[in-house]
């Protein structure tokens, strides 16, 4: 079903490269349920979340030209725009205390890719979550990603590639390939999340960031329409119109 929905998708971001405001009405509508739930299940805070949501839309519409040259999916290249900003939030919170939860994931290390994505989680928070060091983290995670990548251990620039992706290990990726491959893989997890719609405020502070006022969102059924632009403002302003014209001719 969500593959059936890329070249949708993909259109969509299109046109929103060439600023078309409708497209990008489309693309929240189809997408921010989602990408809500990614920056909920990583943040673990509505508010913290619906900011960071925000920023990625406003992002997305900035840099949907971007997306071309990415080499990633629709999708993939929409969550990882809202997952890079919930990480980058998470990191500069303080840190929550966990309660281990000793082994229970052990000998598990794809569960353990999954919660780095979609929790944000670095090693220590890792090893705290799972009552082991952020050495035995990373050496679980590494075996994760085997399994995900299918291919050995001894695959370190791989894996450090994969680091990256996961917002583990900083610099630029040297093989952008092979990283947006990461990218493309690790997405993925962001389909386990049930969808979780995004509050209507959210959508008009994106319409006033951008300094598009109504559009490019479409009519939001919880906002209050003014009277004078209804049906009666319209008939009040012909009235004025036609009364002064008549008091002008006098």
């Amino acid at each position: 079903m969500q593959h059936d929905r890329q070249p949708l998708l993909a259109d969509l971001i299109a046109r929103v490269a060439k600023a078309d405001r409708r497209a990008f009405d489309e693309l929240y509508e189809a997408t921010s349920a989602r990408l809500n739930a990614l920056c909920l299940s990583i943040l673990k805070d509505r508010r913290e979340a619906e900011e960071v949501l925000e920023q990625a839309y406003i992002g997305i519409w900035k840099d949907a030209a971007r997306f071309a040259d990415s080499g990633l999916s629709p999708m993939a290249w929409l969550v990882t725009q809202a997952r890079d900003r919930a990480v980058d939030r998470l990191r500069g919170l303080p840190a929550p205390v966990q309660a281990g939860a000793g082994n229970r994931l052990a000998g598990d290390g794809l569960e353990l890719v999954r919660i780095a994505y979609l929790e944000g989680l670095d090693y220590p928070g890792l090893g705290q979550r799972l009552g082991m060091s952020a050495d035995e983290a990373r050496h679980a995670l590494h075996e994760g990603l085997e399994r995900l990548a299918g291919h050995t251990a001894d695959e370190g620039e791989s894996f450090a590639t994969a680091e990256q992706a996961l917002a583990l290990r900083g610099g630029e990726p040297q093989d952008k390939a092979q990283f947006a491959d990461w990218q493309e893989r690790l997405a993925r997890f962001a389909g386990d999340l049930t969808p979780v719609m995004a509050p209507a405020r959210a959508r008009q502070r994106i319409r006033e960031s951008l300094g598009h006022g109504l559009a490019p969102l479409s009519f939001d059924p919880l906002e209050r329409t003014p009277w004078w632009r209804g049906p009666f403002g319209i008939i009040a302003i012909l009235v004025a119109v036609a009364l002064a014209w008549y008091l002008w001719l006098r």
